[in-house]
């Protein structure tokens, strides 16, 4: 090699911001929060009712919407743009947020006996959002 050209740089595959396994993982996990999104605004389009009767459950609703619309935008950006750490933290700050609401929904809905597999879905794409998330971050 000549002495005026240095060696290219060793990069690591996998490392922890390596675009090329995480990208995936993130369009995968914009899919699945968009799944996500469109059960919740589903579910209060089709119990408009709820708003008045329950607004307590109906606020709880629009939460839960807007945590999932946000989980889709963050993890959009992190599949189209350059990655950062605290944009990775971010995201598995809100997965798991997501998925912990998911979940105790999914409980009282249980012990209550109401909510069908309707809760126990949510929480099923929430655990998913959640391990993409966590692979993502370790791409």
């Amino acid at each position: 090699m000549d002495a005026n050209r240095s060696a290219p740089p060793v990069v690591a595959v996998g490392g922890p911001l390596d675009a090329r396994t995480s990208r995936p993982l993130y369009w995968w996990l914009t899919g699945v929060s968009a799944v996500g999104s469109f059960d919740v605004a589903q579910f209060l389009a089709t119990n408009p009712a709820m708003l008045g009767s329950a607004p307590d459950r109906a606020a709880g609703s629009v939460l839960g919407l807007v945590l999932w619309l946000l989980l889709t935008a963050l993890a959009a950006r992190a599949a189209s743009r350059r990655r950062s750490r605290r944009l990775d933290r971010t995201i598995l700050a809100l997965a798991g947020l997501v998925a912990a609401g998911s979940l105790g929904l999914t409980a009282v809905h249980a012990a209550a006996h109401v909510g069908g597999l309707r809760p126990a879905l949510g929480a099923v794409i929430s655990l998913v959002a959640l391990g993409l998330a966590i692979s993502a971050r370790g791409a």
